[in-house]
């Protein structure tokens, strides 16, 4: 997930380990696929990762109601692993005693290393599920950890590839070296926005937290010419601080940012000083797609899925991605599941068709565009970028 979240929310939403079926069969007999969740269900990461696991769980029960997949059913296990690495070793270490053999790990790189250590002794494939950093797959050195949403490297050059399509010719990076998040992802901007043929005149930082944006805003409002966009994957509460601050100095250039943006606490907070407005994100309720009927079904009747509806989609699509594995693997065992994970293509899921094939875990997948316009989000594209900046 955007690492954002783990500063958004102070409270934690509550959950509890839900129960599953017996471990510890033997895999030549059982027709069962456990797909074990170490998740952050409590802490700093309960705000991604409460609604992904809603979403997951949707979605297995509809593939369950159908029949399964290749003769196998699906059982997903899931323990409060806190938030915390150490925790995330401990229950991983549980549900693979308790026969997963398939493990998602928690919101943040910083929080999985426990899962993952545990996941490579063992020969259990890791799904990061709410993670876009692109770190995540090479915690360890484990060769069988996969990203469900897109890395921030692809987010970001959808975010340059449209703007410079869209006319922008210079830009102004805004990051912070407080998370790989929001230092890294401007890093991937800058470099697809000048392979494409863009002029990036400086980067300009921040802190995370900060109140008082006047030195950014001041630097900014000094570029003589001022650049046609500003860049940055701040996350609410400082986005719309910032723009409305750069709105008072009289600098109306747009502002672009990440998946970070996709809020309703954005609008809300940001007004009018948001027009403009150009962000990454998973997915958009276009009419008649799945993500719409998503909304209007589980998005309204399951506050855990309401509270985070993109985050949801994304437990959607880990089952859809684990889903396909093991149909081409025709087995419940872990290998079996992680040499398909590798070599799936072009899967249809509800927030794009992912590949894995030829990648390092980071999947190809589209990354949608969205915008501000009369005060509500807007669809503008969705694509595969035509250039990704190496992680």
């Amino acid at each position: 997930m955007k690492s954002w979240i783990r500063v958004v929310a102070a409270t934690a939403v509550a959950a509890t380990a839900l129960a599953g079926c017996s471990g510890g069969s033997s895999k030549s007999d059982s027709k069962v696929v456990t797909i074990g969740g170490a998740l952050g269900l409590t802490g700093d990461a309960a705000i991604g990762d409460v609604p992904l696991l809603a979403g997951l769980k949707y979605q297995i029960d509809k593939i369950n109601a159908a029949g399964g997949v290749a003769g196998y059913t699906f059982d997903v296990q899931a323990k409060d692993m806190k938030s915390d690495s150490a925790s995330g070793g401990t229950v991983a270490q549980e549900l693979v005693d308790a026969g997963a053999d398939i493990l998602i790990g928690p919101a943040f790189p910083g929080m999985a290393t426990g899962v993952i250590e545990v996941a490579g002794s063992s020969g259990v494939p890791v799904i990061a599920g709410a993670s876009t950093q692109p770190e995540y797959t090479a915690i360890g050195g484990n060769a069988s950890v996969f990203l469900a949403a897109f890395g921030d490297n692809v987010q970001a050059a959808g975010v340059a590839e449209y703007l410079l399509k869209n006319g922008k010719k210079t830009a102004v990076t805004v990051s912070s070296p407080d998370m790989t998040y929001t230092s890294n992802t401007p890093k991937f901007f800058a470099d697809t926005f000048t392979h494409g043929g863009g002029k990036v005149l400086g980067d300009v930082t921040f802190s995370i937290g900060q109140t008082d944006f006047s030195a950014q805003v001041t630097k900014i409002a000094a570029m003589n010419p001022r650049p046609d966009v500003i860049y940055t994957t701040m996350f609410p509460p400082d986005t719309p601080s910032f723009i409305r601050a750069l709105r008072r100095a009289g600098v109306e250039t747009p502002v672009a940012g990440g998946d970070g943006f996709d809020t309703a606490g954005l609008l809300e907070a940001g007004g009018d000083a948001l027009v403009g407005t150009v962000f990454s994100t998973h997915v958009f309720p276009t009419p008649g797609s799945d993500y719409a009927a998503f909304l209007d079904g589980p998005g309204k009747s399951n506050k855990d899925i309401s509270d985070g509806p993109a985050l949801g989609a994304l437990g959607v699509t880990i089952a859809q991605i684990i889903a396909a594995a093991v149909e081409k693997a025709g087995s419940n065992d872990a290998k079996a599941i992680t040499d398909a994970l590798k070599q799936l293509k072009d899967v249809p899921t509800m927030t794009g068709a992912v590949t894995y094939q030829g990648t390092t875990g980071i999947p190809l997948k589209p990354v949608t565009i969205g915008a501000v316009e009369g005060g509500k989000f807007v669809y503008k594209d969705s694509f595969v970028p035509s250039y990704i900046p190496t992680p």
